[in-house]
């Protein structure tokens, strides 16, 4: 008895040994993936967009850095916010080192810089980073087709910094959305041939690819803020991808998957119709994103209103033909109904323009199902303008009911208003008169 006694205190010891041991080396100790190793600017303050250097011997070609980022929070409770890892932009390798960038979009930051190697982490020295956090509040730009610039058009408070982005590297921008707190554009232009997808960085100026190869691309559409997916041929048709899942946003949150369904089957277009008649306005999901609202230009110079269901393909709303049709969206707060999922509602519908005849001028129409057939059909007008041309068209994700609106008059040259739609009222941007914008969209 007393010899089991003993073997069983020794089994334990040893348990708890080898547990402490454990312990130890997973915790502090790490494997050297390079010698005499650093950071040079180490415990410095660093600026968004600054190049930082790392050196040591034995990197190897498929090395990539990443940070972690701590910041104080100033809560009792959460003291610190953490974000990591977050891979880093190399701007140059050497055989002993090499250059990377430190990003935009982040708050004033402890940085760790680690060496990544095959899953592997080495962790090369920690810097300062100072504050790089963008705009919160929601801006009005204009698109200057003219002068190929882009440009900071209204904000509600004063503004400083930069005001103008040049655009000459991709003149023909258009089918301008954004994916909110990233600071920069979305928009279309042709590339190799095709339209294509980029974001202009308001950061840095710099134009980002959002497609890896030359895909033709249809329409870019903006959901409820979080993504922005692209109807692009990777094959005999068309399907529905998220483009914009690499794009950087001010809101320290690590990446999700896209709620976007999965990128098949693909559908060519309605006979009679090619890529070139589409891309001139962003497209619009309905509640649910399963359908889509497009516009298409027609060979004879009318525009028709066509609907993409990712499930079964292109559909040409009948009886509709006019000489501008633009897709827009705005959302509904609804009653409390103990649900978050209900608390919003999206309105979805089409901006129809004629030149002449009966219903000369701009109405607004709402693409709603009949009651009787569920067929989706288009409204009467909520709002009508028989004097003036709509442009564009765009919306704040923070203003429930409202959208704005890019006007263009003979006599008053181009003007923008917001629509309310509970009071029904326009209302002018007195500051905002006979400006050179081809289209208007809100970002931050």
């Amino acid at each position: 008895m007393t010899k089991n006694k003993l073997f069983a205190w020794a089994i334990i010891l040893l348990c708890f040994s080898l547990t402490s041991c454990s312990d130890e080396k997973d915790g502090p100790s790490e494997k050297i993936l390079v010698t005499n190793a650093g950071v040079t600017e180490a415990n410095q303050t660093v600026k968004p967009g600054d190049i930082v250097h790392i050196y040591g011997d034995g990197f190897q070609e498929g090395d990539q850095v990443d940070f972690d980022f701590r910041w104080d929070i100033g809560e009792p409770l959460f003291p610190e916010g953490y974000l990591g890892p977050v891979g880093a932009e190399i701007v140059e390798r050497h055989s002993n080192g090499m250059s990377i960038r430190m990003p935009y979009r982040k708050p004033e930051s402890r940085v760790e810089i680690f060496l990544n190697r095959a899953s592997e982490r080495m962790s090369l020295g920690k810097v300062l980073l100072a504050d790089g956090q963008t705009p919160k509040d929601f801006r009005l730009y204009g698109i200057n087709e003219t002068d190929k610039t882009i440009e900071r058009a209204y904000a509600e408070e004063t503004v400083t910094g930069k005001k103008t982005w040049d655009m000459s590297a991709h003149p023909d921008f258009r089918s301008v959305v954004n994916l909110q707190k990233t600071y920069g554009l979305c928009g279309l232009a042709e590339e190799n041939g095709v339209q294509q997808p980029f974001f202009l960085d308001f950061c840095t100026g710099e134009w980002k690819a959002l497609s890896f190869y030359d895909y033709n691309t249809l329409a870019l559409v903006i959901g409820s803020g979080n993504d922005i997916a692209a109807i692009q041929q990777r094959g005999k048709g068309y399907s529905l991808y998220n483009v914009s899942a690499g794009l950087e946003q001010s809101n320290y949150a690590t990446k999700t998957r896209s709620n976007f369904p999965m990128p098949e089957p693909q559908f060519e277009l309605p006979e009679g119709f090619t890529p070139e008649q589409f891309g001139d306005y962003p497209g619009v999901f309905m509640q649910g994103n399963e359908i889509i609202l497009l516009s298409a230009r027609k060979g004879n110079g009318k525009w028709v209103p066509m609907l993409y269901n990712y499930r079964n393909g292109f559909y040409v709303l009948e009886g509709i033909e006019a000489d501008a049709i633009i897709p827009f969206y705005f959302g509904m707060a609804l009653p409390d109904s103990g649900s978050p999922s209900l608390l919003y509602q999206k309105k979805v519908g089409y901006m129809i323009y004629y030149s002449s005849g009966d219903n000369r001028g701009s109405s607004f129409r709402l693409l709603e199902p009949d009651k009787e057939s569920s067929k989706l059909q288009l409204q009467e007008p909520f709002a009508q303008l028989s004097d003036k041309k709509v442009v564009s068209i765009t919306n704040r994700l923070d203003r429930i009911g409202t959208i704005t609106v890019l006007f263009s008059d003979k006599e008053e040259g181009r003007t923008t208003s917001d629509f309310d739609w509970n009071s029904k009222e326009w209302t002018d941007y007195t500051d905002l008169s006979d400006m050179p914008y081809n289209s208007v969209v809100w970002a931050n």
